[in-house]
């Protein structure tokens, strides 16, 4: 080959590794140029839930603070409706700017494409800001039902097969069924489920003794019925026990139910399409907002524990592995889209 041939030959790979590579510096430019310019409008923060809740109230603390330090309006929409998976399809369809955050929870973001047909996004479509909070959950009884500890109910639950045990929860694609459906698996035993719409009619049916146990959280205010003595607490189902109902024994001290621990949790979550300087400076933000004594105690005040601060690839693998794991109990429950 010819010197001249040669060079030729160098110059085009030259010029065909340049191009990608011109590509990802350009792409590179374009997302930092992005993360500087933000936020430069209006943020919506997208609730799927009615106001009042304790995933409403902490969207609207997070949302005062975020529009100081972000210096946008931010602005808290409840979109409603199956499940949360409308409000979150609106939240995860938008703009991938970072002007639309999605206020999220286990029910709307990681159940309800599990539950619901309406749930027209995947789980890889969300990426996570930040945790927020969690909750701990407790199995209660009616107050005539002959029980006294988690082992106790468990050994009724064996006995009445042919005449199963009823239990409410506020919808049939929730975490609560998931959760009784567990305990079943563990210990053997076989339970009715009675689905309302809600946890209103749920909890007077409870406290009038036409429901035989349920699974609450422990938050807003079931836990007033407990301490009031309306409905008898007899496990809390957590790994470490809960500070308002220290003497209530954790589910896992029940033979059979070792590996029970249950929260549900609160986060802030984006399209994954958002760059992620965005979603760094994001994080920055609410966990700044998080270590406010003033947030923290009134999300506290809900009921629920504010994280520990994580990084954006922690608070995801940790998303991701809730996923996973509700995910496995969902099909083994038979969940179908509705």
């Amino acid at each position: 080959m010819s010197l001249t041939m040669h060079l030729k030959a160098h110059v085009s790979q030259l010029r065909q590794r340049a191009v990608p590579m011109l590509m990802l510096a350009l792409l590179a430019f374009g997302a930092a140029a992005q993360a500087q310019s933000y936020a430069n409008k209006r943020i919506s923060f997208v609730v799927p839930w009615p106001a009042g809740g304790a995933t409403d109230v902490s969207a609207r603390l997070l949302s005062n603070e975020l529009q100081t330090s972000l210096g946008q309006p931010v602005i808290v929409e409840n979109t409603v409706g199956a499940g949360g998976s409308i409000g979150t399809t609106k939240a995860l369809k938008a703009p991938a700017d970072g002007h639309t955050l999605l206020m999220s929870s286990q029910q709307d973001l990681v159940l309800a494409p599990f539950s619901y047909k309406s749930a027209n996004y995947k789980h890889e479509d969300a990426q996570t800001v930040a945790l927020v909070g969690y909750t701990s959950v407790m199995v209660v009884v009616r107050n005539s039902l002959p029980v006294r500890t988690m082992s106790d109910l468990v050994a009724m639950m064996k006995a009445n097969t042919d005449k199963p045990l009823s239990y409410c929860t506020p919808g049939a694609g929730t975490i609560y069924p998931l959760i009784v459906e567990r305990i079943n698996s563990q210990v053997q035993t076989k339970n009715l489920q009675v689905p309302y719409p809600g946890f209103g009619q749920c909890l007077t049916d409870l406290v009038g003794e036409r429901i035989d146990f349920a699974v609450l959280p422990i938050a807003g205010p079931f836990p007033d019925f407990v301490e009031s003595g309306k409905i008898r607490g007899l496990a809390v189902l957590s790994d470490k026990p809960n500070a308002r109902f220290s003497k209530i024994p954790l589910a896992s001290a029940t033979k059979g139910l070792e590996s029970m621990n249950f929260s549900l949790w609160s986060a802030v979550h984006v399209s994954s399409a958002v760059p992620a300087p965005i979603v760094e400076q994001l994080n920055k933000a609410v966990l700044a907002a998080l270590a406010k004594p003033e947030v923290r105690k009134a999300i506290e005040a809900t009921g629920a524990s504010v994280f520990e601060p994580m990084t954006t690839q922690q608070a995801h693998s940790f998303y991701l592995d809730d996923v996973k794991v509700l995910g496995s109990l969902a099909k083994a429950s038979g969940f179908v889209p509705q």
